[in-house]
């Protein structure tokens, strides 16, 4: 019998339960059991199957396989086999393929030697596909007292195939993922830096070159554009990359636009060729429906075991490069060296004490006139932020600027510096004549800030100070890296009555063309363009074309690093409307602003420049 006499919480023995009753149930457990369940006689053929093991074998095809319910006492009916010697099928003949042997081969010793066995079986389906099935067999038991039966067909055993193919395929697809990168398919950070550890620990002679190359302005594709493009755009580059490097090379994706690669070198001197592998991936441009896009990285690379022992150390050091390329004007290669880790010590140092010079609010606001050509007369300035630190003295704001952008300390300096300047410029209100302007500069990272326009609004309200008399100074720069969410908080000021200036213009080496699509109302042509005024034709006729077009548009031009009388001159020929630079002032004090240009002639803002 397959059943021991078993008694149930009630105390019905199943011994006793009628046959007719013991079939009835088996049939339908059976019948709706998820698995497949079969019965095998001691030679392991199969005597008995379940519809789902039927199913899933493909054996209930009449010209194969047809498969009798059981009857009992001892359920043998069997699946008849349409062979011309009419045996029955073994589990061999069922899991046909050949990685099923050992595990078969295993079974029947497990069996023999245990009465119980699980394992793996490979199933081919008839449309030629591979599923795994968990199969579990054990030694039927005999009823109390029963005799046992040594005949091969009394079925000795019972097994339950369960198809595991989707489960060990999404286990698989999970275990994957946490290792890769999805977009890509590159390994992921921490798959890279695993391989890179293990790498380090079986490389004897010879060195290591980790190589990190970041996108240079890459998210003006997800902002400006779509995140679509981006993806695109990121997966066009890592098949370049990979492309690229060598068959023992190992590629990655560390970051958002970081990509890094492994690669041995034999010398450390080479290091700075095996960059150049990398920096060939973008050499030509990508095309995406026919567009092109020349994507450009900063190159960072560290060396093992020179620069670091281990994989975080390495990358952090190759990070370190990377950083300093882009510092010093991007798409480059940069080779770590120790300077760059004391200089990352003295910008936390910086970091550290800028914080502090935030929180105590010790940071100053100086102002720069910008003078009307025509007359000569101040009519706005320019508000630039001043850092005098107790121990280093003044620090440049090219030097601090950076670095609250990349902490994140910007967004509290600018508001700092815009709250300042409005309360300065309620304070210069001429009461018998225009009061005076104030331009202040916007960090991108500050235009991109959904409530910007919002703290914009609140400053003035709480200041008091007329929308008219502020300018949002925003750079070129910052225009075409961020278009369309610029011109979208653009109009949103716009709509404040606050006027709008494109600073550092002719920077971005773009035409005017763009700029009639946004909301602006003065220009600042660069002091590079300026500073070519005297000595060259050529630079002569680019500042006049900028002025003429600029005024076509109707934008106020302004002429910025203006140092001689003889560019003041030209400017004037020219028509500029305004100038600014050191031939006037430099930044200075609100006190000096108020005693040079605010109190002459009774209140007068009229200088002697045209003299």
């Amino acid at each position: 019998m397959l059943y021991n006499d078993s008694t149930d919480e009630a105390g019905n023995s199943w011994g006793m339960t009628p046959a007719i009753d013991r079939l009835a149930l088996s049939r339908t457990l059976l019948s709706i059991t998820r698995d497949g369940v079969f019965f095998m006689d001691s030679c392991f053929r199969i005597r008995y199957a379940n519809p789902v093991f039927v199913k899933a074998l493909n054996m209930n095809r009449q010209e194969h396989w047809a498969c009798v319910d059981p009857t009992p006492p001892e359920l043998s009916s069997p699946i008849k086999e349409a062979g011309s010697d009419g045996s029955h099928p073994g589990l061999h003949e069922i899991y046909t393929d050949v990685r099923n042997r050992a595990n078969l081969a295993n079974a029947q010793v497990a069996l023999a030697a245990a009465g119980f066995w699980n394992g793996d079986l490979i199933r081919i389906t008839p449309n030629g596909d591979s599923r795994v099935d968990e199969v579990t067999i054990a030694l039927a038991r005999q009823a109390s007292g029963a005799m046992s039966n040594a005949s091969d067909t009394a079925l000795r055993y019972v097994g339950v195939a369960r198809d595991v193919s989707d489960e060990r395929a999404a286990h698989e697809r999970l275990a994957w993922t946490r290792n890769h990168d999805e977009l890509t398919g590159l390994p992921n950070r921490a798959l890279f830096t695993l391989a890179t550890d293990q790498i380090i620990a079986r490389t004897g002679e010879g060195s290591l070159a980790l190589i990190v190359a970041d996108l240079d302005d890459f998210k003006q594709y997800n902002t400006s554009r779509s995140h679509e493009l981006g993806d695109r755009l990121l997966q066009e580059t890592a098949r370049r990359i990979s492309a690229t490097v060598r068959a023992g090379d190992m590629s990655a994706r560390t970051a958002g636009d970081e990509f890094s690669v492994l690669m041995p070198i034999r010398a450390a001197s080479e290091a700075r060729e095996a960059a150049q592998r990398v920096a060939a991936a973008f050499s030509q441009a990508i095309q995406v429906d026919g567009e092109c896009f020349a994507l450009k990285a900063s190159i960072g690379v560290a060396v093992w075991p020179a620069d670091g022992n281990d994989a975080s150390s390495l990358l952090a050091a190759a990070d370190l490069a990377m950083q300093a390329c882009k510092e010093k004007g991007r798409d480059g290669i940069m080779l770590y060296e120790e300077g760059l880790t004391l200089d990352r010590i003295g910008r936390r140092a910086m970091e550290k004490d800028l914080r502090s010079a935030l929180d105590g609010n010790l940071l100053s606001v100086s102002y720069q006139p910008v003078v009307r050509v025509d007359s000569g007369a101040v009519e706005s300035v320019e508000a630039l932020v001043r850092w005098c630190d107790p121990e280093r003295g003044d620090i440049a704001p090219d030097r601090f600027i950076p670095l609250a952008e990349e902490t994140g300390l910007i967004m509290r300096l600018g508001e700092q510096v815009m709250l300042s300047a409005c309360q300065q410029g309620l304070h210069w209100a001429c009461p018998t004549g225009p009061s005076i302007k104030v331009a202040v500069n916007v960090s991108p990272i500050q235009l991109e800030h959904p409530g910007f326009t919002d703290f914009i609004a609140r400053t003035l309200e709480l200041t008091a100070l007329p929308p008219e008399r502020l300018v949002i100074e925003i750079t070129e720069s910052t225009l075409l890296e961020h278009m369309e969410d610029a011109a979208a908080t653009l109009t949103s000021l716009k709509l404040l009555g606050v006027s709008i200036s494109v600073d550092d213009f002719g920077t971005g080496y773009s035409s005017l063309a763009y700029l009639k699509n946004l909301p602006l109302d003065i220009l600042k042509i660069d002091r590079e363009f300026i500073k070519d005024l005297e000595g060259s034709e050529a630079g002569r006729d680019i500042v006049a074309g900028i002025i003429n077009l600029a005024h076509r548009m109707g934008l106020s031009v302004v002429a910025e690093g203006v140092e001689t009388a003889g560019q003041f001159g030209i400017l004037r020929e020219l028509k500029c409307d305004h100038a600014q630079g050191f031939l006037f002032s430099r930044a200075i004090s609100p006190q000096e602003i108020e005693s040079r240009y605010l109190a002459l002639s009774g209140g007068s803002r009229l200088s002697a420049f045209l003299n």
